[in-house]
């Protein structure tokens, strides 16, 4: 199965939220949060909103095509603020700078709300993002390389990583070092029984 296409465009950028549907008629969005950090949204707080490209109809009369169609066009991420904020459920209700009637709101139904990469939270010491970590070398202690990180997946008490053939958990005893700006780790690889 095809992976949906992500333009490049947002790829540079974190998404923290998405717009689910319009709040009442006076503009405001309802948003499902992606992120774990909630009080990032405060009213003066700068955000931009990208809005995914929408696939476009297939045309009737149109010949069938025998090659690949280039993806839809995106526009760039558009900056805003917060002007209001509060708890609906689990979703947020904001208020975004320039956004005053339910048309307007309306129009940006599915959009993302990013942030630049470098106003990303700070995390403590031994956490990471994974998007810092997804495409790392990844070495054993002995300096073998084992391949890149490709995927993490969550578990019940510890998430796991991904490696070529293993599969690690994240955990003090097998990460033995992460080396963010390097794109680096070095593992030890758990004993199979």
């Amino acid at each position: 199965m095809a992976r949906p296409y992500t333009p490049k465009v947002p790829k540079r950028w974190v998404t923290v939220g998405v717009v689910a549907r319009p709040f009442g008629i006076r503009g405001e969005l309802k948003v499902r949060l992606e992120t774990d950090f909630p009080e990032r949204f405060q009213p003066g707080a700068r955000l931009f909103w990208w809005q995914p490209p929408k696939p476009e109809p297939p045309d009737a009369d149109a010949e069938p095509r025998t090659r690949h169609k280039k993806p839809p066009r995106t526009q760039p991420p558009k900056e805003c603020s917060i002007e209001s904020v509060r708890w609906h459920g689990e979703f947020l209700v904001l208020r975004l700078s320039g956004v005053e009637t339910r048309d307007h709101a309306e129009q940006l139904r599915g959009a993302w709300l990013l942030i630049p990469p470098e106003e990303r939270m700070p995390l403590e010491e031994g956490q990471y993002y994974i998007s810092d970590l997804i495409g790392m070398e990844v070495f054993t202690e002995s300096g073998e390389r084992i391949g890149k990180l490709k995927d993490v997946r969550q578990g019940a008490a510890y998430d796991f990583y991904d490696i070529g053939k293993y599969t690690i958990p994240a955990v003090e005893e097998y990460i033995l070092s992460v080396d963010v700006p390097n794109k680096r780790m070095t593992v030890r690889l758990p004993e199979i029984e």
